[in-house]
């Protein structure tokens, strides 16, 4: 094991508090959501990891709040609590997952709680990580091949000319909404 300068280095990155809060607004879980299902049907993620991060996301509170024990998410998921742990994982190497480990005192020790989780909900691309080798089983599976860059990152015009269109939408949108309470019909959504 690697000598480090910490004295118990396996509690670095632990807070002794609430840990991470992200707030997720309908858009920011929508987005969430859709990136889960392009892992999965990409082949980075699992059905039972995809599972876990529904189930993630329904337990993410209105303040952000996200900690969750390995067996609730399990059984909100049907899984083991192996499975949640490199689920976990997978989702924190694809970059949609952040967890940082809650402590407590107890008398003169240290003991954990749980996990703070927060959902990262961004198009950011992860790093190119190596495909995973399947143990020798088969030849044609264990080549070690590298991974293409998961979803490509617009350029700044191509960004810029999606918000204006998102704009002209939603100026639409408000416009025949303001119209339909003028008129005294119900607003319809």
């Amino acid at each position: 094991m690697p000598r480090s300068g910490h004295p118990k280095p396996w509690h670095r990155g632990s807070v002794f508090g609430d840990g991470y809060r992200r707030p997720l607004d309908r858009e920011k879980r929508a987005r969430f959501r859709y990136l889960l299902n392009a892992h999965h049907r990409g082949g980075r993620l699992t059905r039972a990891a995809r599972d876990v991060g529904e189930s993630l996301l329904r337990r993410v509170g209105t303040d952000g709040q996200c900690d969750p024990c390995h067996a609730t998410l399990a059984n909100d998921a049907g899984c083991c609590d192996r499975t949640v742990r490199r689920a976990t994982a997978s989702m924190r190497d694809l970059g949609l997952l952040r967890w940082q480990t809650r402590l407590v005192r107890a008398g003169w020790r240290v003991e954990q709680t749980s996990n703070a989780y927060e959902l990262v909900p961004t198009l950011a691309a992860p790093p190119v990580l190596p495909r995973a080798r399947c143990g020798g089983q088969n030849v044609r599976e264990s080549q070690n091949v590298l991974i293409q860059p998961l979803l490509p990152l617009p350029s700044p015009a191509e960004a810029a000319a999606a918000q204006a269109a998102l704009a002209r939408h939603r100026a639409a949108m408000e416009q025949r909404l303001l119209t339909g309470r003028l008129a005294g019909r119900p607003a319809a959504l």
